[in-house]
């Protein structure tokens, strides 16, 4: 992984959204290109964290990888699919 790749190691629910939140911001603040979240290693993603990762997406420079099937599910029936790709 380089620099420009954000890899959470604890699962991203409403508890961990505010410190999930600063670090993309910072990540976002030290990268001026394309910047990835990689999520293979978090069991567990809600709502709250799904809405970041969405807003964040939409700047136009977040890709989210290594999304578990389960995320893909979950992201596609709350209205999230560009997260995953179509």
């Amino acid at each position: 992984m380089d620099n420009s790749t954000y890899t959470p190691t604890t699962d991203l629910t409403i508890f961990e959204a505010s410190d999930f939140r600063s670090q993309l911001l910072l990540l976002f603040m030290m990268q001026d290109g394309p910047v990835t979240v990689d999520l293979s290693q978090v069991h567990q993603v809600d709502s709250s964290c799904l809405q970041i990762l969405l807003a964040a997406h939409r700047s136009g420079r977040l890709t989210v990888a290594g999304h578990s099937e389960q995320f893909r599910v979950k992201a596609t029936q709350l209205g999230c699919r560009e997260l995953v790709g179509h």
